[in-house]
């Protein structure tokens, strides 16, 4: 094996690290979004169901123009080059939410969702919820908009590639 294939492996790791680091961020934006519907006592009714379906497809969004914007400008950059080093300390950095972060949202939502069905005053609320019809709707619209995000960047910097192709 070569240092530049090793170089290359090393990149595309950072590049997986870093986009799951931002979708575990979003998620956990969800989550809080989530817990706090229901400890203001909304009822999920199609209204509070589009509310989170735009707020996840806005954060995805957002996560996409971001990551295509600091990639665009480092591929016209004149001074990139790929023999450079990995960042190491940003690879750390994006290492540690990839891994951590969504199971400890996940922990401590079910810790705060247990707490919220243990509150009598809560009881007819939680009660009424149908909370395995709201957890499918959530964990699919974020499983669609994740792939639809991963898609959409593909294209992105396929199209990106194709452009910035030397023309013989």
């Amino acid at each position: 094996m070569t240092k530049e294939l090793i170089n290359q492996s090393l990149r595309m790791l950072y590049g997986v690290t870093l986009f799951k680091a931002i979708d575990s961020i979003i998620v956990s934006i969800i989550h809080f979004v989530f817990l706090q519907t229901i400890e203001k006592e909304y009822f999920f009714v199609p209204k509070v169901n589009l509310l989170f379906l735009s707020t996840i497809i806005c954060l995805y969004l957002i996560a996409i123009a971001i990551f295509a914007i600091a990639i665009t400008k480092k591929a016209r950059s004149k001074t990139f080059q790929l023999k450079q080093q990995i960042p190491l300390y940003k690879f750390v950095i994006t290492l540690l939410p990839a891994i951590a972060l969504e199971p400890l949202v996940l922990y401590l939502s079910e810790k705060r969702m247990e707490t919220l069905f243990n509150d009598p005053s809560r009881f007819d609320y939680m009660s009424s919820l149908n909370l395995s019809v709201i957890d499918a709707f959530l964990r699919h619209s974020i499983y669609l908009c994740k792939w639809s995000a991963f898609a959409i960047l593909l294209v992105y910097f396929l199209f990106l590639m194709k452009r910035l192709r030397p023309k013989t």
